[in-house]
């Protein structure tokens, strides 16, 4: 658990410093702009900027599906939740098919298969982190790639 939290921190780190990189990047090329401007404004008086690019719309992140995943997740255990479909599962369960299970039981309805990657996602970081603590095993793969989770015994 340490290794991973200090490999988290190390990123963070990294993504610190390529973020500060690239504030100093951004001063270099505003200067650059203006003189470019200035330079331009003595031979063509009349020059214009052009309108800045209009910034584009993001989604909310309750227009996503992380987004709406992470709220239809708030307040609830996710471990509690995939041990208990695992423990109701009659066989060795995918993380693809423990999402699907809970999309349905959740009664999604047409969100459900918009969500169910999003799901995957995060119930295969809390699959990781059951198995480390040794609650659920992997029990194989379904096609070499897909894998399959089971209650240890």
């Amino acid at each position: 658990m340490v290794e991973v939290v200090d490999e988290l921190k190390a990123k963070l780190g990294k993504i610190d410093a390529k973020m500060e990189e690239l504030r100093r990047e951004i001063v270099v090329l505003e200067a650059q702009k203006f003189a470019f401007e200035t330079v331009i404004r003595v031979y063509d008086p009349s020059f214009e900027l052009a309108a800045p690019p209009s910034k584009v719309r993001r989604a909310s992140p309750r227009e996503t599906a992380s987004g709406r995943v992470t709220e239809l997740l708030k307040g609830r255990n996710h471990r509690h939740i995939v041990l208990d479909i695992l423990r109701r599962a009659e066989r060795p369960t995918t993380t693809a098919e423990i999402a699907e299970r809970f999309a349905n039981e959740a009664d999604l309805g047409s969100q459900a298969a918009r969500l169910e990657s999003a799901l995957t996602s995060r119930f295969s970081a809390t699959l990781n982190g059951l198995v480390k603590q040794g609650l659920v095993r992997q029990a194989g793969t379904a096609d070499g790639r897909r894998h399959l989770w089971e209650i240890s015994r």
